[in-house]
């Protein structure tokens, strides 16, 4: 455990093989031999006890960092995830650092029921797949052999099977292993208990993108210095060598393209590989990705259906020649039933098998567990239409899928999976907030087990014995209750990848946050929103609080970027209680009705219609209604906030303009256009005054406090985020020489420069659209652009 969260590399499995090596050594020293059954037996105990990244009860550790999180607290999810998943971020349970508290209790029973569920259902679909594959069709499992040689290989050195090549193999390995372990990890671990750690190869891999980030911008350079993938590559067939090196090769060199074209907009310099892959991710490769995974899986689904028809070709003839040399009858001495498997019945078969109406009725209970779960702790959500979809999926998808999967996997060796169902579903069960990821959904595809009893058998082991070692295994993971919190400078991979993991949940948890809104004409329930109306639905609302919105109207119509858009005054503040049990609301906070009584003395500010003052809302996603006075022809667009504090800042705050991020990473267009449309960067920038000095150039030029310089001679100063130029970029010159410019200097930072004859005003403000001071020697002015809160497209001066 310690090692995998160390180093992040394959350490799980090599841990497994040591302690198999000990127990081969015991029984050396007994004066005994392990049998090739009892060596996988082990392995099979070792790897339950030491798997990281399946472990049932590291999966809380996992969730005691992410709701602590920066990124969780990033996408404002840290305190709407659910009571029963993980404790809040300000629980006891994470700040003693112990699972043994109240917090963790529903968890905790949630995790060991999902667990043993998933057993149940991993071992019942495996076997029978198993026998449909196997036994029935009599598929090879070309890869089944590769995991039984390990075991086989010990049993050789145990005295139980003469030697052959696959001991000396495993030695060489196993020594080349140690060597390089003792470098990579054991000399920083000893080192650091001296108090100086000491790292010969950086862990888990050399970072060299902040280095390399102005020759090749954008693009993630992480080299990793292990043995792992050298070891891998030799394992793995040429063409997939080529075609990894090919992609990271394009990837490399694309890049630095992407980003000069404006692509990556996000990524600059000096950003390590993980932020670098984080923001490259949201501009561009994140749906690029998502792309590549549907399109290589139609192909793989093409070439492994052609495959498989070529494979059961030569299987049937190679079947049709042994059918005639398999006797009929068992050829156990005492039995005569007809042959089943290999000439011998399943009792004599000596496997261990089981009833398969067993098997089907156990994994019909564990497909129904995860429905039941579902309306058990969402009784509102999982309607009864959601019921039988899940229903469809758990005893029609599901077994197809797993089915067509394991046949593959018999036939070539490949399992095949189609990508983002489970993602599909959440998104059309168009449910608004993070509850839905929640939902155990009961897709699964179970076909790649067949093999594991395809190993078992090859062995020589009993099913039995498999059973029993699942529940032996058990035991060992109330070892993984009592370690510290992760990560943390003695854990460099959990510490450099955990955020990395953390950003891709919660951009998908917060995928599903988003609002509606039903303007004038639109039909909302059977009725079309009268004139002057509209009705805004927020994505979700916590039960038992209370809650205050308001909402502010905008005629810039033309500008379809919500936070670059000039608004009229807030609306008065109204506030209401949610009660989703139906019951009654307590009596409101004194700020609750002092704010309702501050009504909006202007004429243009919105009606709050609907709810009522003081009402108990029982719906997560109410319809907040408005209305306004429209003149004749007139028309306007409405903007909303709802939030837990009549104030507007708190963690809960909820704008109509809030967009998920995964909504842009995977419908942003990053081309420059200079429409205002796309989020290209096209943004309007606006010299604000912010002192004038007495006889000082700023008061020659009739500057006063406030003012807000946003256009020259009539036209508006406007900046790209990325052009390709770098200078020449001109927006406005007039005739007496006053013209606007942008460039770009070694920091690629942005200057917008506006000049009078003999006198300049610069002006220097950063890509992120953050305030930063002027950089004349007047200190007259800063710039900021129009997209920041509160300051409105007004026009200053022309001039």
């Amino acid at each position: 455990m310690f090692l995998g969260l160390y180093t992040g590399g394959g350490v799980g499995a090599a841990a497994q093989w040591v302690t198999v090596i000990l127990f081969l050594e015991v029984s050396k020293r007994s004066f005994t031999s392990l049998k090739r059954q009892e060596i996988y037996l082990l392995v099979y105990v070792a790897s339950a006890l030491i798997a990281r990244e399946e472990g049932a009860f590291l999966d809380l550790l996992w969730r005691q960092y992410f709701v602590r999180s920066a990124e969780a607290e990033q996408f404002g999810i840290s305190r709407i995830l659910p009571w029963w998943w993980a404790p809040s971020p300000d629980s006891e349970a994470i700040a003693e650092r112990t699972f043994l508290h109240r917090d963790w209790l529903a968890p905790i029973l949630l995790l060991v029921i999902g667990t043993i569920m998933g057993r149940i259902a991993w071992f019942t679909s495996g076997y029978m797949l198993f026998r449909l594959t196997s036994d029935r069709e009599q598929l090879p499992f070309p890869t089944a052999p590769m995991s039984a040689l390990s075991a086989m290989a010990l049993a050789e050195d145990s005295g139980a099977e003469r030697e052959t090549w696959k001991w000396p193999v495993f030695s060489i390995g196993a020594a080349i292993g140690a060597s390089f372990g003792a470098i990579y990890v054991g000399v920083p671990v000893v080192t650091q208990l001296w108090g100086s750690k000491v790292e010969i190869l950086p862990i888990p891999f050399w970072d060299l993108t902040p280095y390399f980030g102005n020759i090749l911008p954008a693009t993630p350079l992480g080299i990793a210095v292990h043995l792992g993938p050298i070891f891998s590559g030799l394992l793995m067939p040429f063409w997939s060598v080529v075609g990894s090196f090919s992609g990271v090769m394009l990837h490399t060199a694309i890049s630095p393209f992407l980003y000069e074209l404006g692509y990556l907009p996000r990524w600059e310099v000096g950003m390590d590989t993980i932020r670098t892959q984080i923001a490259t991710g949201i501009d561009f490769w994140r749906a690029f990705s998502i792309g590549i995974t549907i399109a290589v899986t139609i192909v793989s689904f093409y070439q492994l259906f052609s495959t498989g028809r070529e494979k059961r070709a030569e299987l049937r003839e190679k079947l049709q020649l042994e059918k005639a040399d398999q006797p009929t009858v068992c050829q156990h001495s005492d039995c005569h039933r007809p042959s089943e498997v290999r000439g011998y019945c399943l009792k004599h078969l000596g496997r261990g098998d089981f009833n398969l109406w067993i098997c089907a009725s156990l994994f019909c209970v564990a497909a129904i567990y995860p429905i039941v779960l579902a309306k058990t702790l969402f009784p509102t959500l999982v309607s009864t239409g959601l019921l039988v979809i899940f229903v469809l999926i758990a005893f029609v998808y599901a077994p197809i899928m797993s089915f067509v999967s394991a046949r593959l996997d018999g036939l070539v060796g490949r399992e095949i999976s189609i990508p983002y169902v489970d993602e599909a579903i959440r998104f059309m069960t168009g449910f608004r907030g993070v509850e839905i990821w929640f939902v155990p959904f009961p897709a699964r595809n179970f076909g790649g087990h067949a093999e594991g009893f395809r190993v078992v058998e090859l062995v020589g082991m009993k099913f039995t014995s498999l059973l029993k070692a699942l529940v032996v295994s058990m035991m060992y993971w109330t070892f993984l209750w009592r370690l510290a919190p992760i990560p943390s400078e003695s854990y460099p991979y959990a510490q450099l990848m955990w955020p990395l993991r953390a950003f891709d949940q919660a951009l998908y948890l917060s995928s599903t946050m988003y609002s509606k809104m039903w303007r004038a004409g639109e039909e909302l329930e059977g009725d079309i929103v009268p004139r002057g109306q509209a009705v805004w639905s927020p994505s979700n609302l916590q039960d038992g609080r209370w809650w205050y919105w308001r909402v502010r109207t905008t005629r810039d119509f033309e500008v379809p970027d919500p936070v670059k858009r000039s608004y009229e005054p807030w609306s008065q503040t109204g506030y209401f209680y949610t009660n989703f049990d139906g019951g009654g609301a307590p009596p409101p906070p004194e700020a609750a009705e002092q704010l309702a009584a501050e009504a909006s003395t202007s004429s243009d500010a919105p009606e709050l219609l609907w709810p009522p003052n003081g009402m108990t809302i029982a719906t997560p996603n109410p319809n907040f209604r408005v209305a306004v006075n429209l003149a004749p022809g007139d028309s306007v667009d409405f903007y909303f906030e709802v939030d837990r504090l009549p104030s507007f800042d708190g963690e809960f705050l909820q704008r109509s303009s809030d967009r998920p991020l995964l909504f842009e990473v995977l419908w942003q267009d990053m081309r420059f256009t200079g429409d205002l449309k796309d989020d290209d960067g096209d943004l309007n920038i606006a010299a604000i005054v912010t002192g004038v000095e007495p006889e000082g150039l700023g008061d020659q030029l009739g500057l006063t406090e406030g003012d807000r310089i946003r256009a020259v001679n009539g036209v508006e100063l406007r900046i790209p985020q990325w052009d390709t130029e770098r200078i020449d970029r001109y927006f406005t010159q007039g005739a007496d020489s006053v013209f606007a410019a942008w460039e770009r200097d070694e920091k690629t930072m942005r200057r917008a420069v506006v000049r009078r004859p003999g006198e300049a005003l610069g002006l220097e403000f950063a890509a992120d659209t953050s305030f930063v001071e002027s950089w004349t020697e007047y200190d007259a002015v800063r710039v900021a652009t129009v997209a920041e809160e509160g300051l409105g497209p007004r026009l200053g001066y022309d001039d």
